[in-house]
């Protein structure tokens, strides 16, 4: 089950609890979170007596459970996906007091120097299942998180409960996955060059819809295009991105062989007309603009802290 990070504050200094982090049921309610209270009230104070709490989120009365008033109030989370074979959501929504942590003592100077020390936030959750570690995720709607991992599966997670919907498997290491809200299906990039497509509502875990076929090494990423339900672009260590058509899979519509070495990522403009790839030589380049550009952002806004290093891959 979904785990959420909360901290709980009183200007009632009688019913004070230290004011730390505590992980919390995603799906818990009023009840649950003064349950949770008078508990620690109780190990604290010999004479406590039961109360019943109520719980103001951004200034609102919480009178459903944590997960739906998150996304009732519109508070923005997001998802990501490690080494460390966990997935962490996070919330976006700017907070009057951040979870601060002391790092500089246990540093080496040299990275004191070089690096500034900023606020740092933990996940509102936890979603743990994959043995490996987990390459690629992304939300297929508001309750709905798929994984992709290293552990040959991809994993259907209820984002509300943290519960595991389904599990797709596969016989090589998954890359990429990308969802379609059009077509309603999933396309998967693995090691062993082939790209899958998946239906994500099917009973039978090891069904494949589709496999497509052309790539000479991984496939390292896939994207469906925004706009045509039938068209996906994909990259692949073979230095090449090609753009597909599911309605005819025995051969791309085309190579795009602009790279001069391997393509790690590639996407769609929001009008799904020009889909734009990175690889490792220095340009963005997008194909049907003749543009090359690259930006990249340099600052740091706050730092998220919640993966554990595994170390590199062998």
């Amino acid at each position: 089950m979904a785990q959420l990070t909360a901290r709980f504050r009183t200007e009632n200094r009688r019913f004070a609890v230290e004011d730390v982090p505590f992980s919390v049921p995603a799906a818990s309610e009023t009840t649950d979170l003064s349950q949770l209270i008078n508990k620690l009230l109780a190990a604290a104070h010999e004479d406590h007596k039961y109360v019943e709490f109520d719980f103001l989120i951004n200034g609102q009365f919480l009178r459903m459970p944590l997960v739906t008033h998150m996304e009732m109030e519109n508070i923005s989370t997001f998802c990501s996906g490690s080494w460390d074979k966990m997935l962490k959501i996070w919330s976006a929504v700017p907070t009057d007091e951040e979870d601060e942590m002391e790092e500089a003592a246990n540093r080496p100077r040299k990275k004191q120097k070089t690096e500034q020390l900023g606020l740092t936030r933990t996940p509102l959750a936890t979603l743990s299942g994959h043995t490996e570690a987990v390459s690629s995720v992304l939300w297929s709607d508001a309750e709905e998180i798929c994984s992709a991992s290293w552990d040959h599966t991809i994993k259907i997670w209820d984002a509300e409960t943290g519960d595991l919907k389904s599990t797709l498997t596969g016989n090589k290491v998954f890359n990429s996955v990308s969802f379609s809200p059009l077509c309603r299906r999933l396309a998967s990039g693995s090691t062993d060059r082939h790209i899958r497509l998946w239906d994500p509502r099917s009973k039978d875990g090891s069904l494949v819809l589709l496999s497509l076929t052309s790539h000479t090494g991984w496939v390292t990423c896939v994207k469906w295009s925004p706009t045509h339900e039938h068209q996906l672009i994909s990259g692949s260590l073979d230095n090449i991105v090609k753009l597909w058509d599911t309605r005819s899979c025995k051969a791309p519509l085309y190579d795009l062989a602009a790279h001069e070495d391997k393509v790690f990522c590639v996407d769609w403009t929001e009008a799904g007309v020009f889909p734009t790839f990175r690889g490792t030589t220095e340009h963005l380049k997008n194909r049907g603009l003749g543009t090359d550009e690259s930006k990249v952002a340099k600052s740091e806004l706050e730092k998220l802290k919640g993966h554990l290093s595994g170390g590199e891959p062998a």
